[in-house]
């Protein structure tokens, strides 16, 4: 929040805390984005490992 008549100073320290937002919001979907890929990979090793070892259980 800026003040009623914010100085140059203001500004930039709202533009720095601004630019860290958007820095840390990036490293964190970056971050969701990676899991997700490393989680469907795991599970796409996992479907194609059960289909090598053929049925496991019956009616698989």
């Amino acid at each position: 929040m800026l003040p009623e008549r914010p100085t140059a100073a203001d500004l930039e320290a709202a533009y720095v805390r601004r630019g860290a937002q958007v820095a840390a919001c990036d490293a964190a979907r970056r971050l969701a984005v990676e899991t997700l890929k490393a989680e469907r990979d795991l599970i796409d090793a996992w479907a194609h490992g059960r289909k090598e070892a053929g049925p496991i259980l019956p009616g698989d």
